[in-house]
Order: C-alpha cells, then sequence, then structure tokens
C-alpha cells in the first residue's frame, strides 16, 4: 500500500507544471504524503487507477464493510457486530457506534452507516462534487502549508 500511494504522489508531483521546483509545492507534497486520510482513500477509492476518487467507490466500500460485519444480516449493526468495522479498517478502529446511531436505538442501520459523511470528501471535496483528484489534495495541501507558514498576531 506504501508503494502504490508513494507512487500516486510522485505521478501527482509530476503531473502538472505548478507542481514543479518549488519549495512551497515540496511542502504541500509533505503535507499529503503525511495525511492519514489520503492514505486511508487510496485502501477504498480511485479504484480505476485514474487519480480520482470518488463517493461512489465510498459507498461501495462501505457497504461492504457493513455487509461484512453484518452477521446475522438484518441490516443492523449491533455492538459486537460493529466491532467487526473497527477491525476491518484500521482507519475505523476508534470508532464510535454512537455517532453513526442517530436514532439512539443502541444499533447501526445501513442508512445510518453509508449516510455519514466521509471526512475525506468533508476535507478535500471543496466543490461539493462527490470527486476529488490529486490535484486537489495537493491544492488544499499547499493551502494548509501557507496558512501554517502565515505568522501569528
Amino acid at each position: 500500500m506504501r508503494t502504490v500511494f508513494a507512487l500516486w504522489i510522485f505521478i501527482a508531483a509530476c503531473s502538472g507544471s505548478a507542481l514543479a521546483q518549488s519549495s512551497r509545492d515540496a511542502g504541500s507534497r509533505r503535507s499529503a504524503g503525511n495525511d492519514a486520510l489520503v492514505a486511508w482513500a487510496t485502501v477504498w477509492g480511485d479504484v480505476g487507477r485514474t487519480g480520482v476518487f470518488t463517493c461512489e467507490e465510498w459507498k461501495r466500500y462501505a457497504t461492504k464493510l457493513f455487509n461484512d460485519a453484518d452477521k446475522n444480516r438484518d441490516g443492523y449493526l449491533t455492538a459486537e457486530e460493529f466491532g467487526s468495522i473497527r477491525k476491518a479498517d484500521p482507519m475505523l478502529k476508534n470508532a464510535d457506534i454512537g455517532y453513526f446511531d442517530d436514532n439512539r436505538d443502541g444499533r447501526v442501520s445501513r442508512s445510518e452507516f453509508l449516510d455519514k459523511p466521509n471526512l475525506f470528501f468533508a476535507k478535500y471535496d471543496r466543490k461539493r462534487e462527490c470527486r476529488v483528484t490529486f490535484d486537489t489534495i495537493m491544492d488544499v495541501a499547499a493551502e494548509s502549508e501557507k496558512a501554517r507558514e502565515r505568522p501569528r498576531r
């Protein structure tokens, strides 16, 4: 996975002249390369290896997580079943069932699980198109780097 992620970052870095040699862009690559959300997205997204992550890919992955965890196939996850999701995906290892259990009935329905916003899209999908490219990731990383460099008053 690290090799694939490193390759994608390399391709993103080489794909545009704006990403060329500047130190600002080097900082952007470092920021994107250190972002756990980007690393996580490579687990479930960019299925076609086009450099694009979509909500459809996320929903497909989340559906598989849910289905694999729903042992009794009743369309709900108990606290015990939810533990399977924590084990299946390291990024969700500390997930709280209460975050997903909107109606507080002690279990998580398929829609409660699938309809929760993915933090990757909250951070990187600025246009709210359910589509994030490596260029967008690099732009957000550059903005974050620039914000960190601003002197505090």
